[in-house]
């Protein structure tokens, strides 16, 4: 039976020396969504002759688990699929004895289907795909395609002045209470979501109070000495920045806009993309990022183990 232990910011360092030079750029296991949401999830890693890194999340705890992809610090003349192949049965085996249900998530299909497509059913779920953005189009907004964009924020700094603030954790209590004024609006207009409103506060929280052990970046609008717009995000890879959470006041139109904008001038240099992560199948959601026109979408597979 493999050690699993639970995921908790202290275990920054290995995940980094993991998570640095990994090629998959999905914000599924960055090391951020697996500790903000393990009050959900319960996210859990194994590291196997400390050379291969092995995480999993609960989607219904004690019942069905779900894997990713194992990581190697350096793969040498392995591969992708080939650490898949050397540790699947490693991963079953440990499902079976838990008498859990097992699913991989996986980013690159080929992988699974080249790797065990006999034992798995494997099905799109396009609600997961999560909005890969070159960070230069976010920053810059140019060409035809983003002259709404452009006309947002023309209409926003016609009507008012701003300022842009770089977040710390000393910064928790007016996020809280500008997200406050944002969760007011949006029961009004879709009250069947309060319980991601709920989950939602909870993972800002939890950001806040691990703000530098989880590489956080956040940034601010300000209007009149108010905020009205806030984003915070952490990295997935050395090159790939995670937008976690991004609230405005509706009040504010173009307010959405320009905090977007912002973050991707202010972050860290060395990313070059950011992913905005995914829609839930929320069409106005989904509206929203494609309007923003992603470089590619990260299509995610669900890989289950027949019965």
């Amino acid at each position: 039976m493999l050690d699993f232990k639970a995921i908790t910011p202290q275990q920054s360092g290995l995940f980094k020396r993991y998570y640095y030079n990994k090629t998959s750029r999905n914000a599924e296991n960055s090391f951020g969504n697996l500790c903000c949401y393990s009050f959900l999830y319960n996210g859990e890693y194994c590291e196997l002759n400390s050379e291969i890194l092995l995480t999993r999340i609960h989607l219904d705890y004690g019942k069905h688990i779900l894997y990713y992809p194992p990581l190697k610090e350096s793969y040498g003349d392995k591969t992708q699929l080939s650490l898949l192949e050397d540790t699947v049965q490693l991963l079953i085996d440990d499902a079976k004895s838990n008498n859990y249900i097992l699913s991989f998530v996986i980013d690159n299909p080929e992988i699974l289907k080249q790797c065990c497509c006999k034992e798995f059913d494997i099905n799109a779920n396009r609600n997961m795909f999560d909005y890969l953005y070159l960070r230069e189009d976010l920053m810059n907004l140019k060409g035809k395609k983003y002259q709404p964009k452009r006309n947002h924020i023309n209409q926003f700094n016609a009507r008012y002045t701003y300022q842009y603030k770089e977040l710390s954790k000393q910064d928790k209590q007016a996020c809280l209470q500008m997200l406050q004024t944002w969760r007011e609006q949006e029961m009004n207009i879709s009250p069947e979501y309060k319980r991601d409103y709920d989950d939602e506060k909870s993972v800002i929280e939890y950001l806040f109070d691990w703000f530098d052990e989880l590489e956080i970046y956040g940034g601010a609008i300000y209007t009149d000495g108010k905020m009205i717009a806030f984003s915070l995000g952490s990295p997935i890879n050395k090159d790939t920045f995670d937008t976690h959470i991004e609230k405005a006041d509706r009040n504010y139109m173009g307010a959405y806009t320009v905090i977007n904008k912002e973050m991707a001038i202010h972050i860290p240099q060395d990313f070059v993309y950011i992913n905005r992560e995914e829609d839930k199948g929320i069409m106005g959601l989904r509206q929203a990022k494609l309007s923003y026109h992603p470089f590619m979408l990260i299509e995610k597979y669900i890989a289950t183990l027949k019965n």
